[in-house]
């Protein structure tokens, strides 16, 4: 893997993040929204990196990389509120 997905996977995370904060209209404080987002872009595009997923390349594992961080962002909102 090299800096470009990196750092492509860095910005579907943050934009997540910024995306799950606006959203919910400052119940997730922006800190954590980012390092969710981040966290779950990352971990998803460097697992499927890792898995071998060739589906478009670049373009696949963006989106598992944006559907993981979803799923964090989601998973932290839904936990938080019970």
């Amino acid at each position: 893997m090299d800096l470009l997905h990196l750092s492509m996977f860095v910005l579907v995370g943050l934009g997540v993040g910024h995306i799950a904060h606006k959203v919910s209209e400052g119940a997730i404080p922006i800190g954590v929204a980012y390092g969710l987002g981040l966290a779950g872009a990352l971990l998803g595009g460097i697992g499927a990196t890792l898995a071998g997923m060739t589906f478009y390349n670049l373009a696949g594992r963006m989106v598992v990389g944006l559907g993981c961080a979803t799923v964090f962002v989601l998973l932290w909102r839904q936990f938080r509120l019970l």
